[in-house]
């Protein structure tokens, strides 16, 4: 009997062991998200074709420094900027001079390198960018909060550009990408100042990102439970605290909104993520963009998207999403919103009107 005990005692542990160093194993990506892309490469490329890269720092919410540059377009154009470039001498946008910054943020570990390929496309078409690191200077933040607390980072950032441009009013629009669009839908929520936004794949819920990228198992939410527990020891936030899609529902109605699904195999940020996204939002002026798949049909420029996919509860029976033809033609297909859909916005009056109401529970996906 009492060698029985211990055999059960002894599985217990190391089965116990076995769970815990899975929940940390797993909980790593979302504490750590690093970009293996730029693995061994300085926080600023020392030179970047077609580009000016002017750094700067400003302290940031948690009082010490993050490093940012201004990116302008000098030199050489690489081939981003030579595409863009090219459908506007055909197509010309007249109206971008309007805007004096965009704010550009993709990813948290290696902030500035991995909004480059973004600044490259819009300095082409004359847009001032301001890219930032917010893990913060020496990476002075361990761990990520995915925007709950690096959103409160932008607020400054901004600060900063109006004291260094002497401008009172800068007209600033923001654009991210993953763990960008989230974090620049919280802050959008919080500083009217940010005129304009675009969310490229956005996640609506980091908890329900987090499920869908773990195994279907009795053991699912006790694991996440677990991991709730690991990560709040860590850092002081559980996942379900980290949600882009209420910050969504705080937008201005006033604020002209573009919601794009561009990756379509990643279950971290889906085509439902946007749709929720989109949805929330009480903006009047919201787009939202998806790519084109074998099922539309080759002069297709939309999909119409039935509350068959939706939810019959849902207060917009159905949403058009527009087509893009693939992920090279998004760039010049921001570059046209901005021009034709965000300027216009702008120089509509204000409305004073209450917002939409938000959706139920029961409506959301």
């Amino acid at each position: 009997m009492r060698l029985l005990m211990l055999t059960i005692l002894l599985t217990l542990a190391v089965w116990a062991a076995y769970l815990w160093n899975y929940v940390v194993y797993m909980a790593e990506p979302v504490l750590i998200p690093l970009n293996k892309s730029y693995s061994g490469y300085s926080i600023v490329p020392e030179k970047t074709q077609g580009l000016k890269l002017q750094q700067f720092t400003f302290t940031g919410w948690d009082g010490g420094e993050v490093l940012a540059a201004i990116a302008e377009q000098e030199g050489e154009e690489s081939s981003r900027q030579l595409t863009i470039m090219g459908d506007l001498r055909t197509n010309p946008a007249q109206r971008l001079d309007s805007i004096d910054y965009a704010l550009i943020c993709v990813d948290w570990d290696h902030g500035i390198r991995s909004a480059i390929p973004l600044a490259e496309s819009l300095t082409a078409a004359g847009i001032t960018c301001v890219l930032w690191e917010s893990r913060g200077t020496n990476n002075r933040r361990p761990y990520c909060t995915h925007g709950l607390k690096e959103h409160a980072d932008v607020p400054l950032l901004i600060n900063e550009i109006i004291k260094r441009s002497g401008k009172s009013a800068p007209v600033i629009v923001a654009v991210g990408q993953g763990y960008g669009a989230g974090l620049l839908l919280q802050a959008a929520a919080v500083d009217t100042r940010i005129q304009g936004l675009i969310s490229i794949d956005s996640y609506a819920s980091l908890r329900e990102s987090i499920i869908r990228t773990m195994p279907d198992s009795p053991f699912t939410m006790p694991t996440l439970w677990l991991m709730d527990l690991h990560i709040n020891s860590k850092v002081g936030y559980e996942c379900f605290d980290v949600a882009p899609v209420e910050s969504a529902a705080r937008l201005s109605r006033d604020l002209p909104v573009l919601i794009i699904n561009q990756v379509q195999d990643n279950p971290v940020s889906t085509l439902d993520d946007a749709l929720t996204i989109y949805r929330q939002l009480p903006c009047d002026c919201r787009t939202i963009w998806t790519m084109r798949n074998h099922l539309d049909t080759p002069e297709a420029t939309t999909r119409t998207i039935t509350a068959a996919r939706l939810g019959k509860h849902d207060r917009d029976n159905t949403i058009e999403a527009g087509l893009l033809q693939d992920d090279d033609s998004t760039p010049t297909a921001i570059v046209r919103w901005l021009n034709d859909t965000f300027i216009t916005a702008l120089d509509a009056p204000p409305i004073h009107v209450p917002a939409r109401p938000l959706l139920t529970s029961e409506s959301k996906l």
